[in-house]
């Protein structure tokens, strides 16, 4: 993989331990600011065809 592909999916996963974090600690504002930047980082992804799993349901 090229060095994009390596940063993007590694912020992704920040991004989700992020979300997973606020939500256990019932912080709704950090929950949703964690949660706009992976979907940001999610749709740059797809516009760049590199593969992440899909949205975990809650």
């Amino acid at each position: 993989m090229n060095e994009f592909v390596d940063s993007l999916l590694i912020r992704v996963e920040q991004a989700e331990q992020a979300v997973r974090r606020a939500v256990e600690q019932q912080d709704e504002y950090a929950a949703e600011v964690h949660g706009a930047d992976l979907a940001n980082l999610r749709r740059l992804a797809a516009e760049h065809g590199v593969p992440v799993d899909a949205p975990e349901e809650g």
